[in-house]
């Protein structure tokens, strides 16, 4: 039985540990971002209890899409040491769906697929600690350490459950915010940043232009057929439409441009330290692949055919986002002018 002494000092000990895990709670409550939720949940973490290996593994279910595109951006990066996305399946098999703090000190070949390559061989045992959002589990925030005592199975786990609960709650309402603040600068179809969000981003980056005295280019694209897809093929084809095109503009730019849904049918990109030949070289390029990756509805094929007009800034006095968009618009203009007519889908791909 333990004495006073071990009993007051076990009080102390547990209410440093729970002052800690409510330093970390304050400090990540109120994060905006989940790329700075997870920096700071691990930082934290690893220096609030001296912890040799944190880190967060991910499943690849749809409920992460909104967390891993604030982590990795509209397009693929290369993921932090301390993120891990896996398949759900093999993360449910390896933690049995548990909702409790999994700790280990051996067999830690059923877990390799949360385990990073170089942590595998260093671990000595390791807490699982499951994320739960909106009642299902996303992943684990996973603790690892060199020695086998320290997560050894038969220790006690309540503060490992309190702190995986505190960062689920905290990580639920980060996601919460981010996507009330995505949904109010993105077109809810296509996913792309909305024409307000368009206007602000080319006024920052014609003032970073002006200070660096670098070109920056602007490309307004118009989708030829897009009428024609809805008559000929409903409006669901024409939201697939819409997307294809979408996501073929962002795969066809670089990291650094910017691709926007400006209204209906037409998108804007925004090409930083591009001159008007580089963004004609681009959008040529783009209306190319286009034109030769018909979009595939119900076993047919869906042509999709685009036209543009482009301009820079070292083409125009004074340009203003207002200027540029005008100047490249006429541009479009022109290029749909002296295209033919087209008289419907039936007769462009000869399915009658």
């Amino acid at each position: 039985m333990p004495t006073v002494e071990e009993l007051i000092d076990r009080a102390r000990k547990n209410e440093e540990i729970a002052r800690r895990l409510f330093d970390i709670e304050v400090q990540i409550m109120n994060i905006g971002h989940c790329s700075d939720f997870f920096d700071q949940l691990l930082t934290l973490v690893a220096e609030k209890f001296n912890i040799e290996h944190v880190w967060v593994s991910l499943t690849d279910s749809p409920i992460n899409d909104h967390i891993l595109r604030s982590i990795c951006g509209d397009r693929e990066q290369e993921q932090s040491s301390a993120l891990h996305v896996m398949a759900t399946m093999d993360f449910l098999q390896a933690t049995q769906s548990s909702r409790e703090p999994i700790l280990i000190n051996d067999g830690f070949k059923k877990y390799r697929y949360l385990i990073p390559q170089a942590v595998y061989p260093k671990l000595g045992s390791m807490a699982i600690l499951p994320l739960v959002v909106d009642g299902k589990i996303i992943g684990s925030l996973n603790l690892g350490d060199n020695s086998p005592d320290r997560y050894e199975p038969s220790k006690d786990s309540f503060f490992l459950k309190q702190l995986a609960v505190k960062a689920s709650i905290s990580l639920a309402g980060v996601s919460i915010r981010e996507k009330i603040s995505f949904l109010a600068t993105r077109d809810p179809l296509t996913l792309l940043r909305n024409r307000r969000e368009m206007e602000e981003s080319l006024e920052r980056e014609l003032s970073r232009s002006r200070r660096h005295h670098d070109p920056l280019a602007l490309v307004f694209i118009d989708c030829d057929d897009f009428k024609l897809v809805n008559d000929t093929y409903g409006h669901d084809c024409g939201d697939l439409y819409l997307k294809y095109v979408a996501n073929k503009l962002i795969d066809m730019t670089r990291k650094g441009d910017m691709v926007f849904r400006f209204a209906g049918d037409e998108f804007v990109l925004v090409l930083p330290n591009q001159n008007t030949a580089d963004a004609e070289m681009i959008a040529g390029r783009i209306k190319d692949h286009l034109s030769a990756s018909p979009l595939m509805y119900r076993g047919l094929q869906v042509s999709v055919s685009i036209s543009y007009g482009s301009i820079s800034t070292d083409q125009l006095v004074e340009p203003t986002h207002k200027t540029l968009l005008k100047a490249a618009d006429e541009k479009l203009y022109q290029m749909k002018k002296h295209k033919p007519p087209r008289c419907s889908l039936i007769e462009a791909f000869d399915l009658h």
